[in-house]
């Protein structure tokens, strides 16, 4: 059981109270990491105003993305040899290796599609537009 449900079923006696908790102490997928990976700084993304932000784990890619995806489910998930890449609704997540573990660059849903198009690019897009938003061409399209 987790510790959530734990706490709720504590503060179950006044029902409502205990509801109102479970629904609101969940971490996003960037507090997760802010929390269990020590923060290097940020990075300028071309063309665009956000700044990636990064962080250093000492383990490996694919025990740090086991984690992340462990805490948050990933939407899409892609490994390649250049990392694992984690899809979610507002972020996309990219953990990629490093001399002394991995680095996770944590980046909003659109410049992490455009940061990572060579690895995600074909397999899936983002959740407001690319893949979702194509629908074909040819004769009568659009009508």
């Amino acid at each position: 059981m987790s510790r959530h449900a734990i706490v709720a079923l504590l503060l179950s006696g006044t029902g409502l109270l205990g509801l109102v908790y479970v629904l609101t102490s969940h971490d996003t997928v960037r507090e997760s990491i802010a929390k269990r990976y020590r923060f290097v700084g940020t990075e300028p993304v071309p063309d665009d105003k956000d700044r990636t932000l990064v962080y250093a784990s000492s383990k490996s890619v694919s025990a740090t993305a086991k984690e992340i995806a462990g805490d948050h489910k990933p939407a899409e998930r892609r490994t390649t040899e250049a990392g694992s890449f984690l899809r979610y609704k507002e972020d996309i997540v990219s953990v990629v290796p490093e001399r002394t573990g991995s680095r996770v660059l944590v980046d909003d849903e659109d410049t992490g599609y455009r940061r990572n198009y060579l690895f995600v690019g074909g397999f899936w897009g983002t959740f407001s537009g690319r893949g979702e938003s194509f629908r074909g061409g040819g004769p009568g399209a659009g009508k």
